[in-house]
């Protein structure tokens, strides 16, 4: 069975746009209220940290 018709394998790409699309929404609504671009970096860079916690620490649960 090839990847593209795997069901799991739909399923994920739809969980993944579905994130992708609520984290673009929550970076446009911290862009337009960011009075800097610099609170804007902050915000950016803060998200992009947390996400990078939680990938490794699925990474550690998935390897034990």
């Amino acid at each position: 069975m090839s990847h593209s018709q795997d069901p799991k394998n739909e399923s994920l790409k739809t969980d993944t746009s579905k994130q992708l699309t609520a984290e673009a929404e929550l970076l446009e609504e911290s862009f337009e209220s960011a009075d800097t671009l610099e609170d804007f970096t902050k915000v950016l860079m803060e998200s992009l940290t947390s996400k990078l916690h939680a990938n490794i620490d699925e990474i550690f649960k998935q390897n034990k």
